[in-house]
């Protein structure tokens, strides 16, 4: 029997669309969530490949085959907020599935913590799912964590 949720869930967090992958960027608010969907947008796009926002703020997830399908919240979609700026529209993909997930922590990048990840850190459990990629980046230095999760994701795509 398959895994699937009949209503969407709804979490406090960022979602792009990266060629194939869906990226969920979770955070406190203020961590940079929107800051780095963009980036991670933008900086795709200049490689060359297909990239879109798929929601900022609040993400809506379905179970369906056992895997998970990232979509913007009805009153949210195609918005992203600028802080200072206020909402404003940006083009998004209806659909995203997920292939990685990114927590933005604060202190990470100074707080001791060993530089090369263990094994185990590199994989959650989502929901159901099981060992999801995953990747603990500290929270506002955006483009620094856009370079990490684009070497990441490409690890991905060559294995």
């Amino acid at each position: 029997m398959t895994e699937h949720t009949e209503k969407p869930i709804y979490i406090h967090a960022s979602a792009v669309a990266l060629g194939e992958s869906g990226v969920l960027i979770r955070g406190a608010s203020g961590t940079g969530k929107s800051s780095l969907a963009l980036a991670l947008v933008d900086a795709w796009t200049i490689r060359g490949g297909f990239s879109s926002l798929v929601s900022d703020d609040r993400v809506a997830y379905t179970i369906v085959n056992g895997r998970a399908v990232l979509s913007a919240h009805p009153a949210t979609a195609g918005l992203v907020e600028w802080r200072g700026l206020g909402l404003l529209s940006q083009p998004h993909e209806i659909k995203a599935v997920l292939k990685l997930i990114i927590d933005l922590e604060i202190g990470s990048a100074d707080s001791g913590e060993p530089r090369l990840p263990n094994q185990s850190e590199l994989c959650c459990d989502f929901n159901a799912l099981k060992s999801l990629p995953r990747l603990r980046l500290p929270a506002r230095e955006t483009w620094r964590s856009a370079a990490a999760i684009m070497a990441f994701l490409h690890t991905l795509s060559t294995k």
